[in-house]
């Protein structure tokens, strides 16, 4: 991977705000590798997916970004949306406060990345195209419906008190359980009835090291759906207990499927959590691409 350039992507105010220190502390990886960095920081939202959508593969190998879920999300959907069908190569360098991506692929040191990334050795990653009314939107990590956009919000609201702010909204919810009324499409199984929520995803990890959905793999074309119908308020406090340990999975309460599609229709446009973005609204269906 010698002589190769790459647009680096530094979101500075991603997660813990080390975007900058995270670049100082790697960029001796891609010097001793010949390898030519195009570093962009990005200055507004929505910047590193506008970088992504405008590359020019002619003067870049790859492109490579420092940032956290939100960040990835962003650049995937610029890269999904160009007009060149031709695909490039995407390295990923954690610096954001969940990380799941980066978890699932057991690579939460910003220098292990960066020499995984100099190295070469591309793997497939799968893509979830979600289409919410008009808005066709890209995701990698998860789609929630329910609870997980309750809790997401929260811990938005929380961002101050850093990673534990995850567990702490997933707690609080707990005590504040709501089912709503939906149809649920899997594939072809249609269920109507009351649910907690619903967490698709295509990695294992959700939240801070919350292994939500432990058979899922980034690049075997499915995507894990985690469904909760109505729980008693003790079922849920023992799904939050055994989620950071994946042995939720067993629980009564909770249904675990493998899909290559599945919709959404509840009786109200309650909003998503999509890849950790809370945007777009039920009705929604979702198709693994």
């Amino acid at each position: 991977m010698s002589n190769k350039r790459f647009m680096m992507i530094v979101n500075p105010k991603g997660g813990t705000r080390r975007g900058a220190t995270v670049l100082e502390a790697v960029r001796s990886v891609f010097d001793e590798a010949s390898t030519e960095l195009d570093v962009r920081i990005t200055t507004h939202a929505g910047h590193a997916g506008e970088l992504a959508r405008t590359i020019d593969p002619e003067c870049h190998d790859g492109i490579c970004l420092i940032g956290g879920d939100g960040t990835i999300h962003e650049v995937i959907n610029g890269l999904m949306q160009r007009d060149d069908p031709r695909r490039m190569p995407l390295g990923i360098i954690p610096g954001g406060t969940g990380n799941s991506v980066l978890q699932h692929l057991d690579c939460l040191d910003p220098l292990e990345a960066s020499r995984r990334i100099v190295s070469g050795n591309e793997q497939p990653l799968d893509v979830v195209r979600v289409k919410a009314g008009d808005e066709i939107v890209y995701c990698v990590n998860i789609i929630g419906w329910g609870a997980a956009v309750d809790i997401n919000r929260t811990a938005e609201r929380w961002r101050a008190l850093g990673p534990m702010r995850y567990a702490l909204a997933a707690g609080s919810h707990i005590l504040l359980s709501r089912w709503r009324r939906a149809t649920v499409i899997l594939d072809d199984r249609t269920i109507e009835d009351q649910f907690a929520f619903m967490l698709a995803s295509n990695t294992k990890f959700t939240g801070k090291g919350m292994l939500i959905a432990p058979r899922a793999e980034h690049d075997d074309g499915m995507i894990d759906v985690v469904l909760v119908r109505r729980a008693s308020r003790r079922q849920m406090c023992a799904l939050f207990n055994r989620v950071f340990d994946g042995t939720h999975v067993d629980l009564d309460c909770v249904e675990y499927h493998q899909v290559r599609s599945f919709a959404v229709k509840s009786d109200s446009q309650d909003l998503l959590n999509l890849d950790g973005e809370l945007k777009c609204t039920t009705p929604v269906e979702a198709t693994m691409i």
